[in-house]
């Protein structure tokens, strides 16, 4: 950076301000809209305009990598758990099977067939190669002998392993006094059962001979090719499908929440029309909803600001207008009168006529500061209106008597119509100054022809109406007649002079006694000006605004 000649550092470059980019970039988007440029044309509308924010920082996992990962974070343990589900649920089926179609009726036959070796004194070694002959084929069964004395005489080892030395006292007793005695853990089944004499085991009481050991072992191979096959050929497939609607349906909300960043920035670029499109009325539909709504009364409110900015630039300029217009007139007769005097005077007619030009523009700025004054504090709540009972037929009679010579002197024809006994409630000075606005707004106005004065009533409204057939008003200049220094002539000449606060004040006053006025015109015939209040019913004690 150089240096300032004074040896300082050059001063930084004036900050444009943030309210005069924002009206350029409105008029540049606005031109936009109405000639359909390029969106390369938006581009460069927000590079330019758009409020130089600090970027964030970013962000270690984006919003859809998360929801992704957690998507399928539950999709994964939800796959695990239907596994091993499966998997508990085929053992245990087997297991079921297992012991209702094979270990019952195992213990039944061996029961029976064990009793005649055991009766019959067979030595161990014996009992050891009748198991091994008979029962050698069941690789999945340990079954053993026991003797009386719960001590292991022979077995058949299979895979669930070798019997114990000696068969614990409760599984023994259990046998004897109860019956078969059965023992499941995970997937290995136990049966106990008590070998009696063959007459003893018809009802089951006598002498034991001994006891038969038998322990199975479920075989989970089938059950996990079964889930295996399961996972591979149905559960993979269905996996995958689920992943990719969580990856379409993550990146459908994603996706809308870009949409809804775009219109953001739209928006910090200028662009009051910018949107954000609302497809289902979900939490996202929800949130668009309420930005969309939020936009739109931002972009009303900017709308009213820029106006009363306008306005305020429009009342300032127009003000200074009609305050120069009479003061530069009475600043030129003064000069003329000094300087007649200092080359001798003029004579007295001459100096009459100057100071009474002086003297009507000094009432002229009376006038309107007045008229300010007046429209200032309606505007402001701060000006009482005296409520009373007003014979809206009086007023018009007495504006009829009122405006006769102006009308007179003016070459116009004064025509009135007032309906007896109209009656309503307000200020009947401040309803005769609208009355007398709006008549004097039409001597200004017309020319040649008449002005017709008419008092009624319409349905629930008392009506006071002033009709002229002067120059008219356009029908675009309808909804702005009302307000401050407007006027139809744009020249603002002398011959239609006023203030141009009067329409102002007229709403003004008849708003604050809750009425309402409606024009009606046509351009180069004449115009309709209609005051419309509230009909008085029984109740005259109603209050109007303070």
């Amino acid at each position: 950076m150089s240096d300032a000649p004074g040896g300082g550092k050059k001063p930084p470059a004036p900050v444009e301000p943030t309210l005069v980019r924002f009206r350029e970039a409105r008029r540049a988007w606005d031109q936009v809209h109405a000639e359909g440029a390029p969106r390369t044309a938006e581009s460069d509308i927000r590079a330019k305009y758009a409020l130089k924010l600090p970027e964030p920082p970013p962000a270690k996992r984006s919003l859809f990598r998360r929801l992704l990962i957690t998507m399928c974070a539950v999709l994964a343990i939800y796959g695990g758990l239907m596994l091993l589900l499966g998997w508990r649920l085929g053992a245990t089926v087997l297991s079921e099977v297992l012991e209702s179609d094979l270990l019952d009726p195992q213990l039944t036959a061996l029961e029976e067939a064990m009793a005649g070796p055991l009766g019959s004194g067979w030595t161990n070694e014996q009992l050891q190669n009748h198991l091994g002959r008979r029962y050698g084929e069941h690789v999945r069964l340990t079954i053993a002998l026991y003797g009386p004395d719960r001590v292991r005489l022979a077995q058949k080892v299979g895979s669930p392993g070798s019997a114990p030395r000696e068969l614990p006292r409760d599984l023994a007793e259990g046998s004897a006094a109860d019956g078969p005695q059965r023992v499941a853990e995970d997937f290995t089944h136990l049966a106990v059962v008590a070998v009696r004499g063959a007459d003893a085991r018809v009802v089951g009481q006598g002498e034991v001979l001994g006891w038969v050991r038998v322990v199975a072992d479920v075989s989970t191979l089938r059950t996990r090719d079964l889930v295996l096959e399961l996972s591979w050929k149905w559960g993979l497939p269905i996996f995958l499908l689920a992943m990719l609607a969580a990856f379409l349906g993550t990146r459908s909300i994603t996706e809308r929440l870009r949409g809804a960043e775009q219109s953001v920035r739209r928006m910090a670029a200028g662009d009051m029309s910018a949107r954000i499109p609302i497809k289902d009325m979900d939490e996202v539909g929800r949130l668009a909803l309420a930005f969309n709504t939020t936009a739109a009364l931002l972009e009303r409110t900017v709308r009213d600001l820029e106006s009363t900015d306008a306005n305020r630039r429009r009342l300032i300029a127009d003000f200074a207008h009609e305050l120069n217009t009479p003061l530069t007139n009475v600043l030129a007769y003064l000069e003329s009168l000094i300087i007649s005097e200092e080359d001798g005077g003029m004579d007295g007619a001459t100096r009459l006529s100057f100071l009474q030009v002086a003297h009507d523009e000094a009432k002229r700025l009376a006038h309107l500061a007045r008229d300010l004054e007046t429209l200032t504090k309606l505007e402001g709540g701060r000006l009482t209106m005296d409520r009373a009972v007003v014979s809206l037929s009086t007023v018009g009679h007495a504006l009829v008597e009122r405006i006769g010579p102006r009308c007179e002197q003016a070459g116009l024809r004064l025509d009135s119509s007032i309906s007896p006994g109209v009656v309503c409630l307000g200020d009947q000075m401040r309803l005769e100054q609208v009355g007398m606005n709006l008549l004097g707004n039409a001597l200004r106005y017309t020319e040649r022809g008449s002005i017709h004065v008419s008092v009624f009533v319409e349905g629930e409204e008392v009506c006071l109406a002033i009709t002229d057939t002067g120059i008219g008003i356009p029908e675009d200049a309808l909804d702005q007649v009302m307000d401050r220094f407007y006027r139809v002539d744009p020249s603002r000449n002398r011959s239609t002079g006023g203030s141009g606060l009067g329409l102002a004040i007229v709403g003004s006053i008849i708003g604050r006694h809750d009425g309402r006025v409606t024009i009606a015109s046509q351009e180069g015939r004449g115009s309709t000006f209609t005051v419309r209040l509230p009909r008085l019913d029984g109740d005259a004690t109603a209050t109007l605004p303070p």
